[in-house]
């Protein structure tokens, strides 16, 4: 970004992470833009790296961008923290006497997110999970009008996922205006997919009028849908330990009643046929096979209307 400067956080054991600021002479909105929350969500630390050095040049306001925000977990490519396997999107906004993890997310919240109109937090699916590329924002209802709905709307996702219901922890929890996008992770990543993220965080300060050169693809119309987006709690799980096979992609539309996978047996001997109960859209499908009683497979949501 034009203008822009680099700062050094330490914070405790678990290292500290580089805050690249740019702000226009012209006042405005304050926007944050983190990558790496998880250390293996390769997509968003590359695109929040390639937007905090480009040459965009801001109109009015400001940009904190965090490129990677959990040094730990991703010098280990993991979910969780390395040091005290600690998962940084659940513990905000943290303890400066706590666990590592917990004392990182509190100096990203104290340093970066305290006090920012929107945040962008630009997730994957990881290697636990497939997911279709989404932005999801916090709303109660369909009809709300707010600075997140029309940024997650501006991003310009495949899909548009409102949750009625904020979850602490999240770092979506502590800030009042925040998006947050997933896309199919799994190990792989693709230029196209760092493309669209980084296409997709100028096309919400475009919408925000924050940039001069407005990106020069428009927004698709996104699929709107609703539902719980926590993957420790809103998904379907199993009752017997076994192998899950599922034919399902991230993305994939199904009706009541549809079979949403099986649970086998090493020798092919069906335990439980996973179906679904409403017509919906798959959110979320487990990756790796070996299941337990209790493990959660797959997250639908409804229809947005």
């Amino acid at each position: 970004m034009i203008g822009h400067s680099r700062r050094r956080v330490a914070a405790g054991e678990a290292g500290g992470f580089d805050i690249w600021t740019a702000a226009a002479t012209e006042a405005g909105p304050r926007v944050v833009v983190l990558g790496g929350v998880h250390g293996d969500e390769t997509q968003g630390v590359l695109a929040a790296g390639r937007f905090a050095t480009d040459e965009t040049r801001l109109t009015r306001g400001s940009v904190a961008v965090v490129p990677v925000c959990h040094e730990a977990a991703f010098a280990a490519d993991s979910r969780t923290s390395a040091i005290d396997d600690g998962n940084l999107a659940r513990v905000f906004p943290g303890d400066p006497d706590g666990t590592p993890t917990e004392q990182l997310a509190h100096h990203l919240y104290t340093e970066v997110l305290r006090g920012a109109d929107l945040l962008i937090d630009l997730h994957t699916s990881g290697q636990g999970y497939d997911m279709p590329f989404l932005a999801g924002y916090i709303a109660e209802t369909a009809t709300a009008e707010s600075l997140s709905q029309q940024a997650a709307a501006a991003f310009g996702a495949e899909f548009l996922w409102r949750h009625p219901v904020r979850t602490e922890g999240r770092t979506v929890s502590v800030v009042d205006q925040a998006i947050y996008v997933e896309c199919s992770g799994g190990g792989l990543v693709s230029n196209a997919s760092v493309d669209a993220y980084l296409g997709g965080v100028l096309r919400v300060l475009s919408a925000m009028d924050m940039i001069a050169d407005p990106p020069l693809d428009p927004p698709r119309s996104s699929i709107r849908i609703t539902g719980g987006g926590d993957l420790d709690r809103d998904m379907i799980s199993v009752r017997n330990e076994g192998q899950f096979l599922t034919d399902l992609k991230g993305g994939a539309q199904v009706e009541a009643g549809q079979l949403l996978g099986t649970v086998v047996t090493t020798d092919g001997q069906t335990l439980e046929e996973v179906k679904a109960p409403e017509a919906a859209w798959v959110m979320a499908v487990k990756r790796r096979p070996p299941v337990v009683a209790g493990d959660l497979v797959v997250c639908l949501a409804t229809a947005d209307e």
